[in-house]
């Protein structure tokens, strides 16, 4: 008999690390319950165009899995099953769904250090830039299962295999393929490479595979993502020491399979902070309180907690603070409705919040108007936000003491 999960567990859960201590998430079980996963024929190899697209995983750490995703039934142009940037407004959280769950993980365990026949195809596939073909013969027929998680792309059915070739030709830059080389440490390679040009969820990838750095390493894929957000957003961060900040107040929104997104830029020094409401009678809160979770910064660009989804949010600000050569206080408001019944990945973070910021602002000449205006677009009340928020406190303190100063 299944117990009733605590609502501020699950909220911190989202199916992910079991603390309610169940051996399965119930909630996750419903949803799996609802899925209609094409069932595998019985076969033992794939021939397939990965993505590309690798996974490490964590547990077990540091002997881990590590693979490719090859898409089971060859109907989709395989550069879909792994382009966020294109299912961002498009495709529905079903979609979501269904398209990932047409993909194999295809892996086989090893240490992280060790760089065998296995993991080289790994890597091989990793620096691709375009599909590549590949072949798996597993030890076993795969899996039909779907696990879902709060960082990664929904992984689909899975199994181990005995062999894991790429058998077509890998599109690898010629500059990539010198960083390798010349085993050049992997932050240095990621600040060239995004400079150059380079796609984020691309660099993911390459860290994850184990390609760069002096003493080359598999890094689990959930390390990875947010290691690259914190890298690149501190990167970008120093970039804007020295610039002025923004002339006036500016509101931007942008809304997502039951993801939406406000954000407030003040005419500030840089600073942070994400308010993160996951709203009522949702699978992962089902009880009648939303659950309210804040992480910040200072000008010192440290946060107060470790926390995936804020450094995603903070990357993606930065980078467009960058392109415009100004600084900021920002205060990025996360709500999560019921529409979100299941986590595929925290690039609908990166990319909410790159839309939000495409699309233009709402421009204001005092903190009270630009407030007014993210109101209408909350469904929070505003003064829950107001109660909740250290940044917008430390904002009307200070501003106390530069009118007091200036009378």
């Amino acid at each position: 008999m299944l117990s009733k999960p605590n609502a501020r567990l699950c909220s911190q859960c989202k199916g992910s690390r079991r603390l309610c201590g169940l051996p399965e998430c119930p909630i996750l079980v419903r949803v799996r319950q609802q899925l209609k996963l094409e069932k595998l024929r019985e076969t033992r190899t794939l021939y397939s165009p990965t993505p590309p697209s690798v996974l490490v995983g964590e547990h077990g750490y540091p002997r881990v899995r590590a693979g490719v995703n090859l898409p089971a039934l060859g109907s989709e142009d395989p550069r879909l099953f792994e382009d966020p940037g294109a299912w961002w407004g498009r495709l529905s959280l079903y979609d979501i769904i269904r398209l990932r769950a047409g993909l194999v993980f295809s892996y086989s365990v090893s240490h992280v250090k060790a760089a065998g026949k296995l993991s080289e195809a790994v890597q091989e596939a990793a620096l691709s830039l375009k599909p590549v073909d590949s072949e798996a013969v597993f030890r076993r027929p795969p899996t039909p299962r779907l696990t879902f998680d709060p960082l990664l792309k929904p992984v689909g059915p899975s199994a181990p295999v005995e062999q894991l070739r790429v058998v077509g030709n890998p599109a690898i830059p010629r500059r990539v393929d010198q960083l390798v080389l010349d085993r050049v440490k992997a932050g240095r390679a990621l600040v060239e490479l995004y400079e150059h040009g380079y796609d984020v969820y691309y660099l993911q990838r390459l860290l994850s595979a184990g390609v760069l750095g002096v003493e080359k390493r598999l890094v689990p894929t959930r390390w990875a993502i947010t290691a690259v957000d914190k890298l690149l957003g501190d990167y970008l961060l120093g970039k804007l020491r020295d610039k002025p900040p923004l002339q006036g107040y500016e509101v931007y929104h942008s809304s997502y399979i039951g993801n939406r997104y406000t954000l407030v830029l003040m005419p500030r020094p840089w600073s942070m902070e994400m308010v993160e409401v996951w709203m009522p009678h949702s699978v992962w809160v089902p009880g009648e309180q939303a659950q309210v979770y804040t992480v910040h910064e200072w000008s010192d660009g440290r946060p107060s907690a470790e926390d995936g989804g804020y450094q995603a949010i903070r990357f993606a600000v930065l980078e467009e603070l960058s392109k415009r050569g100004r600084q900021a206080s920002v205060l990025a408001v996360r709500e999560i409705t019921p529409e979100y019944f299941a986590p595929v990945g925290n690039w609908q973070i990166r990319e909410g919040v790159r839309n939000a910021l495409r699309r233009g602002p709402v421009k204001a000449s005092t903190l009270e108007e630009a407030l007014e205006v993210a109101a209408g677009l909350l469904l929070t009340p505003l003064r829950e936000i107001l109660s909740r928020s250290v940044l917008l406190r430390h904002l009307k303190v200070q501003r106390g003491l530069e009118e007091f100063l200036e009378a």
